[in-house]
């Protein structure tokens, strides 16, 4: 049965009867930045002979309405599909998500578009993660787009995990609005450990909210080189219709190519960036 917050949240599109999600209206944005990294890097697909695989842990059901405009639109998962169909297909798609409901609307939506395999995973990201890792070729190329809802849905070893594939670009959603909002009482609770674990040994914890915010996310990019990964510097911060932040989108990759690529794809809107 579905909760206030549910419906809230979701509702079913009347096109095929299937669970759709009501998000922000610069949720475009976000997605316009993945397809543009999805087919900028189609001659790193090609030189793997296909072998790539495109991984969405947050996959959400697969469709969703702007709540202001009232738009519809692909979700993470299809819009990457889409992309790479209609140049270098991915050799498989992997989905997850907390939400079985989710899990289920996307991939039947995915396995309507395209015809290499499907494989979804249903729990936390950190469990999804863990459980797919063993199924990627090794040899292959991997893209996993990240994009949880709140910063304490993103645990490092999300990222830790999927780092031990021996290429695997990270394309990575992280909430100023949530951070700057509630930094200190996640620092409080222990919330913050699981993003960023070690940052109480690294951080100054004296300043406002925007210092120890911008703390925090310093002390988390350089957990992310310490993975080995190379943190393109074109770091996107996407803001509302009224300037306030919302969220990083962050590149990590292990080859240094991909800082430029993304330099291109950071091309494709006016956002104000982090450096």
């Amino acid at each position: 049965m579905s909760t206030l917050k549910d419906q809230d949240r979701y509702e079913l599109d009347p096109d095929d009867g299937l669970r759709r999600a009501i998000v922000g209206d610069w949720a475009p944005e976000k997605h316009l930045r993945l397809q543009k990294y999805v087919d900028i890097t189609r001659a790193v697909r090609r030189k793997f002979g296909g072998n790539a695989t495109y991984i969405d842990l947050y996959c959400g059901p697969g469709r969703a309405r702007m709540r202001k405009t009232g738009e519809v639109g692909d979700g993470s998962a299809l819009v990457a599909a889409m992309e790479a169909g209609t140049h270098v297909p991915f050799r498989a798609i992997i989905i997850g998500d907390l939400d079985p409901v989710n899990v289920d609307a996307c991939e039947a939506r995915l396995k309507q578009l395209v015809t290499c395999p499907v494989r979804s995973y249903k729990g936390t990201a950190e469990a999804n993660a863990t459980a797919l890792l063993p199924t990627l070729n090794p040899t292959g190329f991997n893209l996993a787009f990240l994009d949880p809802f709140n910063i304490e849905a993103l645990p490092f070893s999300v990222i830790q995990t999927l780092a031990q594939a021996p290429r695997m670009d990270l394309l990575i959603h992280v909430s100023i609005m949530d951070l700057l909002r509630n930094v200190r009482a996640m620092m409080g609770s222990g919330k913050l450990d699981r993003f960023a674990p070690g940052w109480e040994n690294h951080v100054n914890m004296v300043g406002t909210n925007s210092v120890l915010m911008m703390r925090i996310f310093s002390y988390w990019r350089g957990l992310l080189i310490n993975l080995g990964y190379k943190i393109s510097t074109n770091i996107e911060r996407v803001t509302g219709n009224r300037n306030q932040p919302l969220y990083w989108l962050v590149l990590a990759s292990k080859h240094d190519l991909a800082d430029k690529l993304w330099g291109e794809v950071s091309e494709v809107g006016i956002q104000r960036r982090l450096f």
